[in-house]
Formats: structure tokens, sequence, C-alpha cells
């Protein structure tokens, strides 16, 4: 898993701005959606905690062009993604789910606040 995102961070920061130069594809789509639940779900219950998103920058600047796609952000829901990942109760058999992490951009509050202002 991470050799493909080493890969990905290279090529993104060699390319981009998309997966395939200048145009936005189905390809982009189907990688952001496993991106933007990496931080919060996989990286803690699948214990794929080697790197984050959040350490990759150009993987993290590919992640938030595609949120600022219009209409995609709003798709986008962290607090169900994390209570849906974590409430698989062979995976986590607590049932607890994490108040983090911080996903700047991403959390719904935050989110509020600057659509209102």
């Amino acid at each position: 898993m991470f050799a493909q995102l080493d890969e990905l961070e290279a090529r993104l920061s060699a390319a981009g701005p998309w997966l395939m130069g200048k145009a936005f594809t189905e390809a982009d789509i189907r990688l952001f959606v496993t991106l933007v639940r990496f931080d919060a779900a996989y990286h803690g219950l699948f214990k794929t905690n080697l790197r984050r998103i959040a350490d990759y920058p150009a993987l993290s600047a590919y992640l938030a062009r595609v949120l600022d796609v219009p209409g995609v952000r709003g798709t986008v829901s962290i607090d169900h993604i994390k209570r849906g990942y974590y409430s698989i109760k062979r995976l986590n058999p607590t049932g607890i789910v994490p108040l983090g992490p911080d996903l700047p951009g991403l959390d719904p509050v935050a989110r509020r606040l600057e659509e209102a202002a």
C-alpha cells in the first residue's frame, strides 16, 4: 500500500494536477474516496499507520483540489466515515470511535463557520 502511495506522491508531484495530467477523470474520483477515508479510518482501524495522507505533500494538495471541485466537499462526512468503519464489530469489538484525527478542511463545525463568514 505504501509503495503505491509513494508512487502516487511522485506522479502527482511531477505531472499533476490530476492523475492523468490536466483532465479530471473517473480515476481521480476513485482515488479520492480512498484518500479521504485514509487518515480518519484506515490509518487507525486497519493499522495502516506507517504514514498518513497528511504526511504526503502532493497527495494532500491533490485531496484539497478534489475537495474544491464544486459539489464534492458537501458529499464528505468524516463523522459518518468514522462511525461506519468503527462500527464493524470484528474490527472494533469495543465500538470506540476516535475523536481525531483533526482533518483541516473536513471538520464539519469548522466548515460551517467558514461558509458563514
